[in-house]
């Protein structure tokens, strides 16, 4: 049985890696056409993360009433906030910075803030789930593993475009390491108070979950990972989706 101990670890994981792909935008500079590349294999994995496990799960335990239902609706409400944050400058806070420039606190006063509230919007369903799943599933690894290569990749984009806006390193390092903090308490606090909620209630917040990632994923990462020169960018994503098949087949 899992403790919250081992919760914890697992929100360390995922939480990590957006410091750790932040640190190796720094270091390494990236081009777009590594970065898109990493976008791709990232929206891959977690495409199949969303459909094949918290979807089918889903549908599984609740039918497909309530499985359309919930995704449409966390889909929705992902969809009108980011919307409203691309007003405010967020819109754009994946993108590298080499291909769309995201917007500078010059040329728009508070979009750091929006950047910094939109990072938090992709990232906290994430963290939610992780902690109710780690409640009675056989397939955590594979889905934090998902998660993990996610982060990775968005941070590394995201990074990119941060410092081609000229936003200070400190401010980099206060985003990242403060959502990283943040991603670990949710993830605890999921699994302590939602953790038992059962398999009534359990199939309705997977639902959720995949509804929120599939829409992040379709308007803060596939653009990134398709723009101008996409070949083979298809068949990187569809490596990410075998890449999770295999993790939840081994694991």
């Amino acid at each position: 049985m899992t403790d919250i101990w081992t919760a914890l670890l697992y929100g360390c994981i995922i939480a990590v890696c957006f410091p750790l792909g932040a640190l190796l935008t720094v270091q390494v500079e990236p081009s777009h056409r590594t970065i898109a590349a990493f976008m791709s294999l990232g929206a891959g994995l977690l495409l199949a993360a969303s459909t094949i496990d918290l979807t089918l799960a889903s549908l599984d335990h609740a039918g497909p009433a309530v499985t359309v239902a919930m995704i449409l609706g966390a889909a929705a409400i992902f969809s009108t906030a980011n919307w409203m944050l691309s007003k405010g400058g967020g819109g754009s806070r994946k993108r590298c910075g080499a291909c769309v420039a995201q917007p500078s606190e010059e040329d728009q006063p508070g979009s750091g803030s929006a950047i910094a509230l939109g990072t938090v919007l992709d990232a906290l369903p994430e963290a939610l789930v992780l902690g109710v799943v780690l409640n009675g599933s056989d397939n955590a690894i594979a889905l934090t593993v998902a998660l993990a290569l996610g982060n990775v990749a968005q941070a590394i984009s995201s990074t990119s475009g941060l410092r081609h806006a000229g936003r200070s390193r400190r401010f980099i390092a206060t985003l990242w390491i403060g959502l990283a903090l943040v991603v670990v308490a949710t993830t605890a606090a999921s699994f302590a108070l939602l953790g038992g909620v059962g398999d009534s209630v359990r199939p309705w917040i997977e639902a959720f979950a995949a509804g929120i990632l599939i829409a992040m994923i379709c308007e803060a990462m596939l653009p990134e990972a398709f723009h101008e020169d996409h070949s083979f960018r298809g068949l990187v994503a569809a490596v990410g989706v075998c890449v999770f098949v295999l993790l939840h087949d081994l694991l």
